[in-house]
């Protein structure tokens, strides 16, 4: 038995240290990303497109921005997310600024080490932490793990999420424990699209739901969310009042389901711009990307993340 396979869960899989706010942001910060992987939406909907809703903004701009949120909301999070966001110019001076205003998570390949050894040098773990996604159709496990090991080597929270792809599940438990002798969890995130015109997760065989579940160790938990779908239309929902996305173009959306034309609940470059004042009817089916995770009330998300329920 190696040394980290000793090392309890809580040490590999590090809790945010980022507080409660009362909005959480998801922002699209631009549509580019130089990785291609199948089962990403944007893949699927065509970059070339998306990429023409691409605001790129000084780092002063993007202050003045969120100066005017911070004054209506207080310190809020953002998510950044979308393309890659170290591909963004001058990705560094904008987080370096932004977060002086409001905490930030990030979602990031892991594969701009360049810019990554800059980041560490000059943005505070205090107000930033990292979603670090590894792609194994894209990039290779060492350069990632790397990276991983630098930010938390200098104090970020740097977590790890590998998503149940069937192309890229085979050997997903050896990765799990390869990334536990790195001293790193590897978190399991659930695929939703289509594969071989079949529509996941609704076509995961019980031979891979069992796989997915022993992998991560539990029948229910956060993890398994999301794979046996539960219908949540008509639920009443804070997206759009304490949750909200914003899309690289300044539109801003209740939540990802949402955001297509005519959808939009104004742009965040508009100095009056303001939030739903409560909380409405959820308009789709399912939940399905942990939205609810913003925008639930503390009850109901307990419920479904430990019970897999969820309360009309």
């Amino acid at each position: 038995m190696t040394e980290t396979a000793e090392i309890p869960r809580e040490a590999l899989n590090m809790p945010s240290r980022l507080p409660k706010r009362r909005v959480v942001l998801a922002w699209d910060m631009h549509y580019s990303c130089n990785y291609r992987c199948p089962y990403c939406f944007y893949t699927e909907a065509g970059w070339t497109e998306l990429a023409k809703k691409s605001t790129y903004k000084t780092a002063e701009e993007w202050v003045e921005v969120w100066t005017r949120m911070h004054e209506k909301y207080g310190r809020c999070q953002l998510r950044i997310t979308a393309g890659e966001p170290f591909t963004y110019p001058r990705f560094v001076d904008v987080i370096e600024a932004v977060s002086k205003l409001h905490d930030i998570q990030i979602t990031s390949n892991c594969s701009q080490s360049d810019a990554m050894r800059d980041f560490v040098e000059r943005v505070s773990p205090e107000q930033v932490e990292l979603d670090c996604t590894y792609h194994p159709l894209q990039g290779e496990f060492e350069p990632f793990v790397d990276n991983v090991k630098r930010l938390r080597g200098h104090g970020f929270t740097a977590n790890v999420c590998f998503l149940a792809y069937p192309p890229q599940m085979k050997g997903m438990a050896e990765l799990k424990e390869r990334f536990k002798d790195s001293g790193v969890y590897m978190n399991m995130a659930i695929f939703w699209g289509r594969h071989k015109d079949a529509q996941y997760p609704q076509a995961y065989t019980a031979d891979e739901r069992a796989g997915i579940k022993a992998v991560i160790g539990s029948d229910i938990s956060a993890e398994t969310v999301g794979l046996d779908p539960i219908p949540i239309n008509g639920k009443i929902c804070g997206a759009g009042q304490r949750y909200a996305v914003v899309q690289a173009d300044g539109r801003v959306y209740r939540c990802g389901q949402l955001g297509y034309e005519g959808m939009s609940i104004g742009s965040i470059f508009d100095p009056g711009f303001e939030l739903h004042r409560a909380a409405k009817p959820c308009s789709v089916d399912f939940c399905r990307c942990k939205e609810f995770q913003s925008a639930w009330e503390d009850t109901d998300i307990k419920l479904l993340n430990e019970k897999g329920k969820v309360r009309a």
